[in-house]
């Protein structure tokens, strides 16, 4: 979503690790300070209204996220002119996204950072695991789930629509259908690098000598609405009728399973959907469910410094 708030949200990185960095000194560039932040995008807390500006749900329905939790961790950073100066830390962290404390807590502070660009910059949202921190502002219940899940992410979110309608995909089968609801996790483990500000043609981030850069890796809560699988800008439209007509016991929920089962030719007709681009992975060689479609869109969730874009995506165990 363009033009967000970009509030400031909990936690990331970390304890930094320095690999032939000098800790303070030692370097004719100067030195400055990279703080990390993990930043949540305006849908996740504001959730998305219906309309037909670009970043309305286009086809009626209003959507509210009721708990969105996501894995996250292994900032890295390096430079392209001096391949030895790095800043990383491999922690992971499980966090609630709906939760983060006000103004945003620093976890990660990495003193004494040479002062000049640099230009490679990555981060994951893993498959959680049971050496993952848990995060400020999660409930223990939470982080556990998504430990023992091994998920990336996690969200609940109640979608409604005055009049809405939910149809069996491809016919004219139809029921009234005012409120939807959703519960899904994933194990969409990937990992984002070569990342950007939004636009900017100079990657990464510059350290100011004797200041402080903040650096913010970016969750979307909109991606599973997109029209198309976004490989750079979001130039899409979102929907959220294929999530209705995806329930086809018609209780309400709309499951992983059902999902599994929905094929995306039937569901996701083109125009105005379009279904090339996903990272490809052992569980989905292509988008051929709606299932494989969440998934492609899960792995596109990491943004940076708001709608910055990582153009390198790689698929995690």
């Amino acid at each position: 979503m363009k033009n967000t708030k970009q509030t400031l949200a909990a936690v990331l990185l970390l304890v930094p690790v320095l690999s032939g960095l000098a800790a303070c000194g030692g370097s004719s560039e100067g030195t400055g300070r990279v703080q990390v932040f993990v930043a949540a995008e305006d849908s996740i807390p504001d959730g998305l209204q219906p309309g037909t500006d670009e970043e309305n749900i286009q086809d009626g329905w209003t959507v509210i996220y009721n708990k969105f939790l996501i894995s996250i961790g292994n900032f890295r950073a390096s430079r392209t002119a001096a391949p030895a100066d790095k800043l990383s830390d491999a922690r992971t962290f499980v966090l609630d996204m709906k939760n983060l404390p006000a103004g945003g807590l620093v976890i990660a502070d990495f003193p004494g950072a040479k002062a000049v660009r640099w230009d490679k910059v990555g981060f994951d949202l893993p498959n959680a695991a049971s050496a993952s921190i848990c995060a400020a502002g999660i409930a223990a219940t939470d982080c556990a789930f998504m430990k023992n899940s091994n998920f990336s992410v996690y969200f609940e979110a109640t979608l409604t629509k005055e009049g809405g309608q939910s149809c069996r995909p491809g016919t004219t089968d139809c029921v009234a259908r005012s409120s939807q609801v959703i519960r899904w996790g994933l194990k969409a483990g990937t990992s984002f690098d070569d990342c950007a500000p939004p636009n900017s043609s100079d990657k990464g981030f510059a350290v100011p000598s004797g200041g402080t850069v903040q650096v913010k890796p970016t969750i979307h809560g909109d991606h599973w609405f997109f029209t198309n699988i976004t490989q750079g800008e979001e130039i899409t439209g979102r929907r959220a009728q294929w999530i209705v007509d995806a329930d086809t016991n018609r209780d309400g929920e709309t499951t992983i399973e059902e999902l599994k089962n929905a094929q995306a030719a039937t569901l996701f007709p083109s125009p105005p959907f379009n279904l090339s681009g996903g990272l490809a992975s052992p569980e989905c060689t292509s988008v051929s469910t709606a299932y494989c479609y969440l998934l492609a869109q899960a792995r596109t969730l990491g943004d940076y410094q708001g709608d910055g874009e990582c153009d390198t995506r790689r698929v995690l165990p």
